[in-house]
């Protein structure tokens, strides 16, 4: 035996060694013969290796082969459907190891494309059921002893080709695309409501008791501009502090004078009104405040007369430039989502007008009750159109990149099964398994079942599929 060999099969036997104690379980793909191993066994939520030995009809290891992998959980109730791939690695003399995450214990399906030079392709679906051992071949035939799968009868999503010349394909009204990779694109249409940023809300509060003689801004939605009086204030206690901070200065005492005005200072007065107190020599019992954004009043707590006690909160002032859109996205979707995201908004209250933003925030959280997770989008809003309460429609774009897609026209679903009808030659015709992702304008992605270049049948799929029942042409999958 060659050095070479000799380390492909040391290599090949620490893999199955990595796996001790799991039953291998044997079964058919096309005209591959199939051994596979799980560990640990029994499977656990996180990750898993399911480790594949190929070999041909005479047992010789099958290398070079390329395996696309799949693990998927059927949707139960208001849980959708789960999907995971898997990082496949050859290791040599027919081995390929598998690593795969699991999210939960239940019933997981693994598709398995398995394409190798010189062998047609092939596909085969196994089943792990965490927290039970082992990992099952699904098929028809009678169930191995060894590892509990179903063996003897050759697993593929692939049913028996058609034969229907050229002739009548262009009669029955048969049209052709193909699987190719294309760049898809994701369009989000999302429920949304204009609100406040609370980035640039302001509150008046007074940090001294006073009384309210006059009041300049009188009304909530009132707009005033930063400088602009909102209210005059009488304190006892503001008058006193002044005089403290007049008589300070008589002494000339430099730490009295600081501590008087740093006590003025701390109660919002300014420097200008600082220095005028100092020029006119005269405390001052009364006040005026003036607001320090321009904005809108969104709250006043205050009249006339009333006495306010420090700490209270005057008015509450929101700068309405910029707003807060709050859309809620559907779970499943929530995953596309993305901070940054440009976004495109329509009112109902603005025919025909278009806002541009951007996803700022993606709640970390769903909704029990309406199973959506919020998310906060900013717009512009120097025109003053957007309101808060406004319902509005957001739309986010979501590029998908390039990913393996047919026309949506090419998909003939059947309860649980989704077929195509894939071109094997001028006159044959072969119906197909597919598992089908997102549904992107016309395309829909191809997670499992076929190969870039192949070409599907675009039309009469309905007669394509009454031809093939009549044949019993159509695959079936076992166990499901």
């Amino acid at each position: 035996m060659r050095t070479t060999d000799l380390f492909v099969v040391l290599g090949a036997g620490l893999v199955l060694a990595g796996c001790r104690g799991a039953a291998p379980a044997q079964g058919r793909a096309g005209d591959f013969r199939v051994e596979a191993v799980v560990s640990p066994d029994p499977p656990t939520t996180g990750d898993n290796r399911l480790v594949l030995t190929l070999r041909d009809q005479g047992g010789r290891p099958v290398d070079g082969a390329t395996l696309d992998f799949l693990v998927t959980m059927s949707a139960m109730g208001a849980m959708p459907e789960m999907r995971q791939g898997g990082e496949v690695r050859a290791q040599g003399n027919g081995v390929y190891r598998v690593t795969y995450p699991l999210a939960m214990l239940g019933d997981w399906l693994i598709s398995i494309r398995i394409s190798a030079p010189g062998h047609a392709p092939a596909e085969l679906r196994l089943r792990v059921a965490p927290p039970r051992r082992g990992v099952s071949f699904l098929g028809t035939g009678d169930t191995a002893a060894q590892g509990g799968h179903d063996a003897g009868t050759p697993v593929s999503g692939a049913g028996r080709p058609l034969d229907i010349s050229p002739a009548r394909q262009q009669l029955i009204g048969v049209t052709w695309g193909k699987a190719e990779r294309r760049p898809l694109a994701l369009t989000l249409r999302l429920p949304a409501r204009v609100e406040v940023d609370e980035t640039r809300l302001q509150d008046i509060t007074l940090k001294y008791p006073a009384f309210v003689e006059r009041l300049s801004v009188d009304q909530t939605g009132q707009v005033v501009q930063k400088g602009q009086p909102l209210l005059t204030l009488y304190s006892p206690e503001l008058l006193a502090a002044e005089q403290d901070y007049l008589v300070a200065r008589q002494t000339a005492d430099p730490s009295l004078v600081a501590a008087a005005e740093e006590r003025l200072r701390l109660w919002d007065l300014s420097a200008e009104q600082l220095r005028a107190l100092s020029a006119r020599g005269l405390a001052e019992p009364r006040v005026t405040l003036h607001s320090p954004v321009s904005g809108v009043v969104l709250m006043k707590n205050v009249v006339e007369g009333t006495r306010v006690e420090a700490g209270a909160a005057l008015y509450r002032i929101g700068n309405l430039g910029r707003v807060w859109v709050q859309a809620d996205a559907f779970e499943m979707d929530a995953p596309l989502l993305t901070v940054d995201r440009p976004a495109t908004m329509t009112l109902p209250a603005f025919p025909g007008a278009v806002w541009h933003g951007r996803v700022r925030f993606i709640a970390p959280t769903v909704d029990e009750k309406t199973r959506t997770v919020r998310a906060r989008l900013e717009f512009e809003n120097s025109q003053a159109m957007l309101r808060p309460g406004m319902l509005a429609d957001v739309t986010v774009e979501v590029p998908l990149g390039e990913r393996l897609s047919v026309p949506d026209g090419a998909l003939l679903r059947s309860g649980e099964h989704v077929y195509v009808f894939v071109r094997r030659g001028p006159g044959s015709i072969q119906p197909v398994t597919v598992e089908a992702g997102l549904r992107a304008g016309p395309f829909t992605e191809v997670l499992f079942g076929l190969q870039p270049g192949e070409e599907v049948a675009l039309g009469a799929n309905f007669l394509l599929s009454s031809e093939a029942q009549l044949r019993d042409a159509l695959p079936r999958w076992g166990g499901r």
